[in-house]
């Protein structure tokens, strides 16, 4: 009587979407990590509930570089990290591209 043959079966598998702890008692992220939660946690805070406005009905008091006027952008307000008098923190969009033209303060001081 002959004994049955096994065929070796291999799985496949899938790379986890979340990364794994490795290590039993590791407890420390790197420091790409940590960088990459601080720009997530930034963004959130500055960006949350933030003012976008059409540049047309927004006064701008830049200088325009490149072939791109006020009613060609997307105005969007920073949310500020603390009250004070000064000029507010601004990102110009590009309606047509999504780019960004420009990043800084809006120069509305007075």
């Amino acid at each position: 009587m002959m004994k049955p043959v096994r065929r070796k079966t291999t799985r496949k598998t899938r790379a986890s979407k979340r990364p794994q702890r490795r290590g039993g008692n590791r407890r420390f992220i790197t420091r790409a990590e940590a960088r990459r939660r601080a720009e997530r946690h930034v963004l959130k805070r500055m960006f949350k509930g933030a003012t976008v406005r059409a540049g047309e009905d927004v006064r701008l008091g830049i200088y325009f570089r490149g072939g791109w006027t006020a009613k060609d952008v997307w105005v969007v307000y920073k949310n500020p990290e603390e009250i004070s008098l000064k000029s507010s923190d601004m990102v110009l969009v590009s309606k047509r591209t999504g780019r960004v033209l420009y990043e800084g303060s809006a120069h509305d001081e007075g």
